[in-house]
């Protein structure tokens, strides 16, 4: 009988311990806003919605990555270059964090990017180029 009553004494008291909602503390916000419509918002990597987000978008305290392109369709050889399409943000609890995409000039940088990868490919393939030759006419 000792031991019923220890056992649901316990079991009372771990209710009022526990986790109350689904965040230990208050959640912070993200409002994100874009300058044209239906462009996919991702949060670290999972869609989160389209634009016009109307509500702001609750996250946990910490370090969290913002972008328009999931990261699974990115170029492979650029996901490692310095393309701003995703911002790297710090939310504290119960603060909202506002946050604006403008596409245009994103998408004019990501052209850049590519073809600054494309003329240091040209110049690489040049290099080797010579390098080669200058062994073919050492060796003979």
């Amino acid at each position: 009988m000792n031991q019923k009553w220890f056992f649901t004494l316990l079991c009372s008291f771990s209710t009022l311990i526990g986790q109350s909602s689904v965040f230990e503390s208050e959640p912070g916000y993200i409002y994100v806003t874009s300058d044209s419509s239906t462009v996919p918002i991702y949060v670290d990597g999972n869609l989160v919605g389209h634009t016009p987000i109307k509500k702001p978008i609750p996250v946990i305290q910490g370090v969290h990555f913002i972008g328009f392109h999931p990261t699974t369709f990115k170029d492979p050889f650029l996901s490692y270059g310095n393309i701003e399409s995703d911002k790297q943000i710090f939310v504290l609890s119960g603060d909202t964090v506002r946050i604006s995409f403008n596409t245009f000039l994103i998408d004019e940088n990501l052209k850049k990017t590519k073809i600054e990868y494309k003329i240091t490919n040209y110049i690489g393939i040049g290099m080797i180029t010579l390098f080669l030759c200058q062994l073919w006419i050492i060796s003979s």
